[in-house]
């Protein structure tokens, strides 16, 4: 069988007029800048939620109706919809710890990138502490005036234990 494939690959190399398939050229490299100004978001994000800050995480979200941020398999959408949740999320936690690791940032447009990182969340409420393990996938905005990156989507997805 090897060597009917092997065959079968010189013959078509042989053929006059056949081409290599032509490689993609590697995608451009995320500039430094990109790289520090993601992490830096992703890092007072994180910071917020552990004080468990309203205000310091209003600061990083858009205020419009284009945001989407999905938890807990929910859409929200919309920055009236998103703050209500984080305000009830907020409220009901004691206690909220997130590890960030593996934190990738990509330029996606001239004035966006995507955060990606493996998170693990405990959100306690006095009682009972829930873990969560999984993937947060962020989608920053770089506002043209300021040059403040904002989140514009925002995706967390885990698998729920057995």
């Amino acid at each position: 069988m090897r060597i009917a494939l092997a065959a079968v690959a010189v013959a078509l190399a042989a053929c006059p007029g056949a081409k290599a398939p032509a490689v993609a050229p590697p995608p451009p490299k995320t500039p430094k800048e990109v790289v520090a100004a993601g992490r830096a978001t992703v890092e007072q994000w994180r910071q917020a939620y552990e004080l468990k800050s309203l205000d310091a995480l209003a600061k990083l979200y858009a205020h419009d109706v284009e945001l989407v941020v999905v938890q807990d398999g929910l859409p929200w959408i919309g920055w009236s919809s998103v703050e209500a949740m984080l305000r009830d999320r907020l409220a009901r936690a004691k206690q909220i710890h997130v590890r960030l690791k593996d934190v990738q940032v990509v330029s996606i447009a001239p004035v966006a990138a995507s955060v990606l990182a493996t998170m693990t969340r405990e959100i306690s409420d006095g009682v009972t502490t829930v873990t969560e393990h999984g993937t947060l996938t962020i989608v920053l905005r770089r506002d043209d005036a300021s040059g403040a990156w904002t989140i514009v989507a925002e995706h967390y997805s885990y698998k729920r234990g057995a």
